[in-house]
């Protein structure tokens, strides 16, 4: 085929094409709005040695895991919903609704919560679980000897950052640009079902003629197009 017949053929069944895309573009909406929407907040901890010293700094920085860790153990996640009345246990919490950063050369603490349906709720719970985890903290120091303590403190106290599910924007363009691909293939599959005539250029190659003229079809009005009209060859 040549790039005429693509263009033929894009002519004739644009219809398809802009159809399949509104309808997945309609679906993808659709889909959207049926989705449990998702919030996230978030809130920043500070992390610090009791004193600058360059061991007891690498010390903090590598501790800083094993802190999240401490602070997202079932067990104290299951005591922070106790506490907020959430009636959510902690696998639910770490199915992608929990979660926490350490940022050992920033010596910051991120906690970030996507929790459904409520905003407010999402922000008390990072709060809730950064504060359990300063107490988780300070009682370690409490049974630490010396001077040598690692501290953590609230450096911003959970914001809600936006609805991060559904993206309906995303959705409904990606659902346009696939409803394009599959009305491209949609109207290809039809064309190539088709097998009737309906150009000079079809005739000449069915019969490997070269058409001179046509008659038009009687009370046929002028500008009536060529697929309607009976080709003569030779």
């Amino acid at each position: 085929m040549q790039l005429i017949d693509y263009v033929n053929i894009l002519r004739r069944r644009w219809w398809a094409i802009l159809l399949v895309a509104f309808a997945a573009t309609v679906a993808a909406f659709l889909f959207s709005k049926a989705q449990t929407p998702v919030y996230r907040a978030e809130a920043y901890y500070s992390v610090s040695p009791s004193r600058l010293d360059a061991s007891l700094t690498q010390v903090m920085q590598s501790s800083m895991n094993n802190m999240r860790d401490s602070a997202l153990a079932k067990s104290q996640l299951e005591k922070v919903s106790a506490q907020l009345h959430l009636d959510r246990s902690a696998d639910w919490l770490l199915d992608d609704v929990v979660s926490m950063q350490a940022l050992p050369n920033e010596w910051k603490m991120v906690v970030r919560v996507d929790y459904p349906e409520e905003s407010d709720t999402a922000a008390r719970l990072a709060d809730a679980i950064g504060e359990n985890m300063v107490a988780l903290q300070t009682a370690k120091n409490a049974q630490t000897d010396g001077t040598d303590k690692i501290y953590i403190s609230v450096q911003d106290h959970a914001r809600y950052i936006g609805m991060v599910k559904p993206n309906t924007r995303v959705n409904v363009a990606a659902g346009f640009v696939l409803g394009l691909i599959l009305g491209l293939l949609l109207a290809f599959l039809i064309e190539a079902m088709d097998n009737t005539l309906k150009t000079a250029q079809d005739v000449e190659r069915f019969v490997g003629l070269t058409t001179l003229g046509a008659i038009p079809h009687q009370g046929e009005r002028r500008g009536t197009s060529l697929a309607r009209r009976l080709k003569l060859s030779r």
